[in-house]
């Protein structure tokens, strides 16, 4: 066990007491042997110490509370300088692991990309959808829209080296920071293998409010446009229009979206309306 390298699995919690325990017995069933679970709490009402006391078959955890809630990127910032692994791996507090996920990344992981994450098993109370992600998502694919998701498997100095997730932003932080390591560490890497669980069927307190969501990308916008061509702006901006329903009209579309993902809008545009 000592060869393989140790992945730091951080998890942060707030106020989600019944899916925490979901989510970390998902990550004590990992079949990769050389884990350290480390566990945030931030601010929760109710005591987090007990669920993590129930994993008494893992050794190597770490329990963190902030008294005060600091808000998700800041405990996830606080995980990263706690982590002694080579590698980080994030898990939302009301998500899983399946039991291969962290053995099947790292089996993936190599140099010459900036960082590995998986396709994605969507749950919706009256059905599944697997997201199903190009194999190699580059800085160009990433620019118009957050093709990897939510969770990667990511080598700390790196985290380290970028600043890890920017807690001046309101959403979209961790797609700020894939953009941040493929610019600097290249093209992602897909396992294509639903290997996360993305529940949306709960009804827990949610930890980004709409509001907060919308303000999140125009910041996440604002701070990249630099990056970004034509293209990749106007279908920035189409998709901020949607949220706040200012692009509701085939018109919007045809005038906004590129050609390369006209296709894709116009069978949302339509199943929206019709189904």
């Amino acid at each position: 066990m000592s060869e393989l390298p140790l992945v730091s699995v951080i998890v942060t919690t707030h106020n989600r007491i019944d899916l925490l325990r979901r989510a970390l017995n998902s990550v004590r069933k990992q079949t990769y042997q050389h884990l350290e679970l480390i566990v945030i709490d931030d601010g929760s009402d109710k005591s987090v110490q007990g669920i993590v006391n129930e994993l008494q078959d893992l050794e190597n955890i770490i329990f963190y509370r902030n008294e005060i809630a600091k808000g998700a990127c800041a405990a996830r910032n606080i995980g990263i300088e706690l982590a002694s692994g080579e590698f980080v791996a994030g898990l939302d507090d009301d998500d899983e692991m399946m039991p291969g996920r962290i053995r099947k990344l790292v089996s993936a992981h190599n140099n010459s990309f900036s960082f590995v994450t998986s396709d994605v098993l969507h749950v919706y109370q009256n059905r599944e959808l697997i997201w199903n992600k190009d194999e190699v998502i580059t800085l160009e694919r990433l620019l118009y829209s957050n093709q990897v998701g939510n969770q990667g498997l990511i080598k700390r100095d790196r985290l380290i080296e970028v600043g890890g997730f920017d807690e001046s932003l309101s959403s979209a932080q961790d797609y700020d920071l894939w953009v941040r390591l493929c610019e600097r560490y290249g093209p992602v890497r897909n396992v294509q293998e639903a290997l996360q669980i993305i529940h949306l069927e709960h009804e827990g307190e949610q930890i980004t409010t709409p509001k907060n969501q919308l303000k999140g990308y125009l910041q996440f916008y604002s701070k990249h446009k630099h990056l970004m061509n034509r293209d990749q702006r106007k279908y920035q901006l189409y998709t901020i229009r949607k949220a706040v329903g200012k692009a509701n009209r085939l018109s919007d579309l045809f005038k906004w979206v590129p050609t390369k993902f006209l296709w894709k809008e116009l069978k949302v545009f339509f199943l929206r309306r019709f189904v």
